[in-house]
Parts: C-alpha cells; sequence; structure tokens
C-alpha cells in the first residue's frame, strides 16, 4: 500500500503544477515502478482530485485538467474514459448557469469525442451526462439549452443509434394537462362552459390516442373536436403582421414576431383569447393532424384491434381536409405554413416506416470493412468485399466502369446485343455481287483479294460453312481463288 501512496503523491504533485505538459505527464509514468493497470488507475484518481480541487478555487481551471488528460490517453498514459469522468465530476459540482459554460467546453472538443479510440470508450458517459442535465433543466425556461444539448447529441451519435429511439412507441403519459372540471359560478365568462371543457379534454386523447379505438371513446372524441371545428370557423382571424406603422414606431428590441409557449394556460378566463389567437390555434389544428396520422398509418406496436372501420377513415379524412382549410385561412403566411406542415407530417410517415423495418441502419457499417479488429486488410479482402457488393474497383475509372456495366460478366457475354459472328449471306453479299460479269469490278478491287476480308472470311467460314474443309483431291492455285469456290459453293447451298 506504501508504495501505491508514493505513486499517487508523485503524480498529484505534477499535476498541481503550474502549465504541466503531457511530455511530463508520460516522463514520471514511465520512470515510476509498478504495474500499468495500477499506474493508470492512480493517474486517473490524481486527475479527479486535482480537478476537484480546482473548481472550489478556480471553477476555470478544470478545461486545462480535461484538455491534458485528453492528450495523456491519446499518449496511452491513462484510459480514454478519464476525459468523460473528469467532464462528469465537474458538471455534479456546478449550478445550472455554470453548466453552460462547461456544455460550450464539450462542444468544442467535439472533434475529440467523435474519434475512435474517445467515442467507442465514452459515448455512453457523454450521453448520461447529458441526460442528467436535460433533468436538471426546466423545458419552459430553459429551452435553448435544452435544445443545444440535443443538437449536440444529434451530432455526435450516428442516426443508426437507438439509445434514444422509442422502439416500442410508448406515450408520454405523465404529459397531463389540468383544466377545470366543472363550470365556475362566481363568474360570467364570454366563452361556454361546455365548449372550454371540450376543447382540453381533447388534450387526453393527444397524449394517449389508442383511447379512440374504443367505440364510446370515438365517438366524445369525434363529438368534441367537431364542436371545437366549429367554434374556429365562426372565429374568423385577422393578419396584424402588417402593422408596420405602429411597428416603426417601436424601437427594435421591442419587436419581436415570434412566441414560444411550452404549455398554454387552461383558465376558463383565457379562453375567448386563445380562440382568437393564431398561435394557439395553429398547435390545436396540428395536435389534430398527428393524432390522425397515427390513427391512420400502420405501426408495428398497435394491436391488431386498432383499426379504424371505413366510416371511420371516412371521417377522419374530411376532417383532415376542413383542419387544412383552417390552417391556410389562420394568419400569417397561412398556405406556406400549411405547406410546410403537410412536408413535416410526410417525412413523419417516412420515420414510421423506418422504425416498423427495424431501424435499419443508413449508412454501412464500414468499420467491419475497412479493418477487423484493427488487422491490415488482407487482399482477399480487397477483392471479396468489392464482390459481395458485385462492383469491382480495377483502379481506372473508365476499366471500372466498363467492368461494372453488368454484375456477371459471364451471362453479359451471352447477351444477344454480344453476339458478333455475322450470318454468310450477309457477309457474302457484296461478294457474290462483286463476282457477276455484269458488275464489272476488276480483280484488285474484288473483295477476294483484300487480306482483312478474307482474313474474316475464312474464320467465318470455318464456323459456319462445311466447305471450308475441301477434300484432298481440290486443288487450287491461290487464296483468291479458293474463297471464290467456297463462297459460290456456300451461297447455292444456302440459296437452294
Amino acid at each position: 500500500m506504501a508504495g501505491l501512496s508514493d505513486l499517487k503523491a508523485s503524480f498529484l504533485q505534477l499535476l498541481q503544477k503550474r502549465e504541466v505538459t503531457v511530455q511530463q505527464v508520460t516522463e514520471l509514468y514511465n520512470s515510476l515502478q509498478g504495474l500499468d493497470a495500477d499506474k493508470k488507475s492512480i493517474l486517473e484518481q490524481a486527475f479527479r482530485d486535482v480537478t476537484r480541487d480546482s473548481m472550489v478555487k478556480d471553477k476555470g481551471s478544470y478545461s486545462s485538467y480535461v484538455s491534458l488528460s485528453i492528450q495523456s490517453a491519446e499518449k496511452g498514459v491513462c484510459l480514454h474514459t478519464l476525459p468523460f469522468i473528469l467532464l462528469g465530476d465537474v458538471l455534479d459540482s456546478v449550478t445550472l448557469e455554470q453548466c453552460k459554460q462547461v456544455f460550450t467546453f464539450m462542444e468544442s472538443q467535439v472533434h475529440v469525442w467523435v474519434a475512435p479510440a474517445f467515442y467507442s470508450a465514452g459515448k455512453h458517459l457523454l450521453l448520461r451526462m447529458c441526460n442528467d442535465i436535460l433533468r436538471r433543466l426546466s423545458r419552459s425556461q430553459n429551452t435553448v439549452f435544452c435544445g443545444q444539448i440535443q443538437l449536440f447529441l444529434v451530432n455526435l451519435f450516428p442516426l443508426s443509434e437507438k439509445s434514444a429511439l422509442n422502439l416500442m412507441s410508448h406515450f408520454n403519459l405523465d404529459n397531463v394537462t389540468q383544466y377545470s372540471k366543472r363550470a365556475s359560478d362566481k363568474e360570467d365568462y364570454p366563452i361556454d362552459y361546455n365548449l372550454y371543457s371540450k376543447l382540453w379534454s381533447l388534450q387526453d386523447f393527444f397524449r394517449l390516442p389508442v383511447q379512440c379505438y374504443s367505440a364510446d371513446k370515438w365517438k366524445t372524441f369525434t363529438e368534441s373536436l367537431t364542436d371545437v371545428m366549429e367554434a374556429f370557423a365562426s372565429y374568423k382571424l385577422e393578419d396584424t403582421s402588417g402593422s408596420r406603422k405602429q411597428k416603426e414606431a417601436l424601437p427594435p428590441a421591442v419587436i419581436d414576431d415570434s412566441h414560444y409557449f411550452a404549455k398554454y394556460l387552461t383558465s376558463e378566463r383565457l379562453m375567448h383569447l386563445q380562440l382568437g389567437d393564431n398561435h394557439f390555434r395553429r398547435h390545436f389544428l396540428i395536435q389534430i393532424l398527428v393524432i390522425f396520422d397515427y390513427l391512420t398509418t400502420e405501426v408495428k406496436f398497435k394491436a391488431a384491434n386498432h383499426v379504424l372501420s371505413d366510416a371511420q377513415q371516412k371521417w377522419v379524412q374530411e376532417t383532415t381536409a376542413k383542419v387544412y382549410q383552417l390552417l391556410e385561412e389562420t394568419p400569417p403566411n397561412g398556405p406556406v405554413f400549411t405547406a410546410h406542415v403537410k412536408h413535416t407530417l410526410e417525412r413523419e410517415r417516412n420515420w414510421v416506416s423506418w422504425k416498423n423495418d427495424g431501424c435499419p441502419s443508413f449508412i454501412p457499417d464500414t468499420a467491419t470493412t475497412l479493418s477487423v479488429r484493427g488487422r491490415k486488410r488482407q487482399a482477399g479482402d480487397l477483392v471479396s468485399t468489392p464482390l459481395q457488393a458485385k462492383k469491382l474497383d480495377l483502379g481506372n475509372e473508365e476499366l471500372s466502369r466498363l467492368w461494372n456495366l453488368n454484375p456477371d460478366n459471364l451471362k453479359a457475354c451471352k447477351a444477344e446485343n454480344r453476339v458478333y459472328v455475322p450470318e454468310l449471306s450477309s457477309f457474302f453479299e457484296e461478294a457474290l455481287e462483286q463476282f457477276d460479269p455484269e458488275a464489272q469490278i476488276e480483280d484488285e478491287y474484288k473483295l477476294v483479294n483484300k487480306p482483312n476480308f478474307t482474313w474474316r472470311a475464312l474464320r467465318l467460314l470455318s464456323r459456319r460453312s462445311t466447305h471450308f474443309f475441301q477434300g484432298t483431291q481440290a486443288t487450287t492455285k491461290t487464296l483468291p481463288d479458293y474463297l471464290t469456290a467456297v463462297i459460290q459453293q456456300t451461297a447455292k447451298d444456302t440459296t437452294s
């Protein structure tokens, strides 16, 4: 135990110095006696101790220790998980406001996290850290920071990563909307309580759409939704975005056309204002389209009886058209906004189909094709891998293109368009015409006296004509005379 204590003391003494370099850490690591596993474990604990102490004295010095741990891991004197462990310790000891600064540092090192050695060692630790921060944040008050974390995870993990997928299509049943269950008798509100109750009761169907497959629940859903849609149609909204004079009178800092509501208030006093609010209407109409998409789309984990009847599907289709019409009538830029909604829902259907197919990877796993446990690719791999993909790289773009015109080259050679042996009649047609005395073709210009023609003619006759092989009694003086005799005999057989 004394030896291990001495090791830790040596590492602590070095790390506590200012501007310590990775070379110094490496030299000390190599100079100390002991097993590599023990030295790495002790160095890791020393890093954690000095990082923890630095958070008390100077909360910004953690970044230098994390950077040093990254360099040390690259040198092989510590594990690749150490930088993630240090960041986890830091995040556990700072406030939410300070978490933003730490997370900004994490984003700046994303090129390190995606490196193979660090990614395989720390991807789950990074995911756990991000989820811990999200649990501490408020979705309504820290929306920007929450979005920043989500974008970081999207950029870090590939599309094929299933850790963030809702594979079983579970619903968020914790999202319960509270509203008044009975009409208030103290004040006279401008909106009928019956309409108020129907509008907010629909949130329970949006939260758990499978209720609509029940006959009694379906009746409640359709009646409430019909009344709410009629109320929206009766409240015509005006486009107030064009009040240029009012905007010109305000300072630029006051003008803000964007609004965000994490969750709308459900007070009866606000109901008449919400019916006239274009943002509120758009949120509600999009919720309707989303639940309709779920009810009519095939989802892998739906029960067998979760299917709409023909009459129900017809009602959904008709109501969908009304929803899109209300969206187009909702200012500002109703038609443009509606087109974006349709496009988004279409993309969502593609994701549903992807999940139904078992979430196949969009990008092939190149790790197995480039190396197997770090070994160098063998010559057989270079050939077998392209052959399995039915494509071969010959090292030349044009040769590769020609070779890969057909995945099966032997089959391609037998294709009809590759039959190059002509018919006897067509090939010797011109030569036969030249034999006619009326053609008045001099011997030196006849085809049988041209070497190119005679060579091709002999090859063709050897394959197609029985007269190519003459008996031993037959005698010819020259090759043109021989071809003339054979061509004429072949022509007689063909015409007879």
